[in-house]
């Protein structure tokens, strides 16, 4: 298997990179008509559409990193039909149906949705000992169950801890999705997870984020100033979003609210990525339990999600403070070589 050298992946390189991973995400947003929306709106064919620009991040990696060699374009493109796979049948199953949310989406496309993102799930397992990570050009490693059931679990049990607090002056204490019984309510997680999994944000920049520009930048960076330069280029990369819907304020001021919340999540991103060893499989499951909250319809959900942000402050903060890998780096953080 190749190692990549860093004269390889030069700066020239992550200037295409994040090239690559911007200018075709704003266009096709602008073109698809879907941000004037301001995030509302059915998932129908313009959302659809508007779903290819999200997948720039991680088709930009696979870009750059097919261009080091053969071996590495060969990774690039057996990996592409697993990233076109969500589009082509849950995609355009749930954009026929045009539901205005996960909860209404249909038997049918939900069913494909659940069935394609096992798919995913187990192709980009570390099991997969051929797939190749895009930044370094190595298999990953196996990471410690323990470790990888944070990466699904962490951000979930977080945000309840902020929804009891927030709902502790009377928010009604209530779950939209729940209303149905037990079964309904599991069944809608499972449903929502995976959607968003697939076609809210997790696979289509995952690859670009965390699987090629952190291990890039963490050749020359310290964890923690990797995860700055990560935040910021995962915040810059909504500026069309914020300024047309905003983000917690309206105006150029949700640019800033963007990078302030992007930060500590990619603080403690980069913390359960490296503890993970590298696994592909941690980043996706991080974004997707993170990108989940807001389809279940928790109540108090914008006091709540105030709270949340503090809370993730100071699980950051906390991290920084008690677990040095973060602040200067450690050798399990690297995938390993092939035995």
């Amino acid at each position: 298997m190749p190692t990549l050298q860093t004269d390889q992946f030069s700066n020239k390189s992550l200037w295409l990179f994040l090239a690559l991973a911007f200018i075709p995400a704003w266009t096709i947003w602008f073109l698809s008509g879907v941000l004037p929306r301001a995030g509302a709106g059915a998932f129908d064919y313009r959302w659809l559409f508007a779903q290819v620009g999200v997948y720039a991040p991680s088709l930009a990696a696979l870009i750059v990193s097919g261009l080091s060699g053969k071996e590495l374009r060969r990774n690039s493109l057996s990996i592409l039909p697993f990233l076109l796979l969500p589009l082509f049948i849950p995609g355009l199953l749930t954009a026929k149906s045009a539901p205005s949310g996960v909860t209404g989406i249909g038997l049918l496309p939900a069913l494909a949705t659940v069935l394609v993102g096992v798919i995913v799930i187990l192709y980009f397992s570390p099991l997969n000992r051929r797939l190749l990570t895009p930044g370094t050009g190595e298999p990953q490693a196996k990471p410690d169950a323990r470790w990888l059931f944070a990466s699904i679990a962490f951000f979930p049990a977080l945000f309840l801890i902020a929804w009891f607090i927030a709902n502790l002056q009377g928010g009604g204490w209530s779950i939209t999705a729940a209303q149905g019984g037990l079964p309904s309510f599991g069944w809608l997680v499972m449903v929502s997870f995976f959607h968003t999994l697939l076609l809210g944000g997790p696979l289509g920049e995952e690859l670009g984020w965390r699987a090629f520009l952190l291990p890039r930048l963490l050749e020359r960076n310290s964890p923690l100033a990797a995860s700055f330069l990560v935040a910021l280029a995962w915040a810059l990369w909504h500026t069309p979003i914020d300024l047309t819907a905003g983000f917690l304020v309206q105006g150029p001021g949700a640019l800033l609210a963007r990078f302030l919340w992007t930060l500590p999540v990619t603080i403690l991103f980069t913390w359960l990525y490296l503890r993970c060893r590298g696994a592909l499989l941690t980043a996706l499951f991080m974004h997707a339990s993170l990108g989940m909250l807001s389809d279940l319809g928790f109540s108090a959900f914008p006091g709540s999600m105030l709270i949340y942000f503090l809370l993730l402050t100071i699980a950051a903060v906390t991290v920084l403070i008690l677990d040095p890998m973060i602040r200067v780096g450690h050798t399990t953080a690297q995938p390993r070589s092939p035995e």
